[in-house]
């Protein structure tokens, strides 16, 4: 795939230069401008890695539709960063930037297990995947409701964090079993 080689290569050397860039300001420039600098990288650092599974989605529709949420998001993080001082930026930018980042997350997570659960062999490994997608789709909602609420939503504290777990347990143990059975750490079935 020579598409996640040039985001590889686009990551390291977007790395590389905010070295270069974050050094001479830590010496340099003010306190203030360090931070923002700093947080302009993750959020550039950030995208990068989600563009990669967003690349391995098996739909075109998909690929370009988490590709532009990874880009507008991106964004709301800057105008968040660099609102000037003494400025906030307005609410619904950070909520906005919130649900796109957790629905990405999802996305990137459903994308990943779908692809490295792909196979005759791998049926246990990709039912374990969809009880984690059902799991996130869950969890996606709950999170939603506690943003577009600020924390109001009546989700039970137990109910998301036992979801959570699921969510997490689910997708591991379908990673984890899936390359168990592909490099043939386990017997084949």
């Amino acid at each position: 795939m020579p598409t996640m080689g040039v985001l590889l290569r686009a990551l390291l050397i977007v790395l590389g230069i905010a070295a270069l860039v974050g050094l001479g300001i830590v010496f340099a420039g003010p306190e203030h401008t360090v931070m923002r600098v700093l947080g302009s990288v993750l959020v550039l650092g950030a995208a990068l890695l989600l563009a990669m599974p967003a690349l391995m989605a098996p739909w075109r529709p998909l690929r370009v539709a988490m590709g532009a949420l990874i880009a507008i998001n991106a964004v709301l993080v800057w105008i968040i960063i660099w609102t000037p001082e003494g400025g906030e930026a307005p609410v619904g930018v950070g909520r906005a930037s919130a649900m796109v980042a957790t629905l990405l997350l999802v996305l990137a997570v459903g994308v990943v297990l779908e692809r490295i659960t792909r196979g005759p062999r791998l049926r246990l490994p990709r039912r374990i995947a969809w009880v984690g997608d059902v799991a996130g789709a869950a969890l996606l909602g709950m999170a939603w409701a506690m943003i577009l609420t600020d924390g109001e939503a009546d989700v039970p504290a137990r109910v998301m964090a036992g979801t959570a777990i699921i969510y997490a347990s689910a997708a591991l143990a379908a990673l984890v079993l899936a390359l168990m059975k592909s490099y043939s750490v386990v017997r084949r079935n």
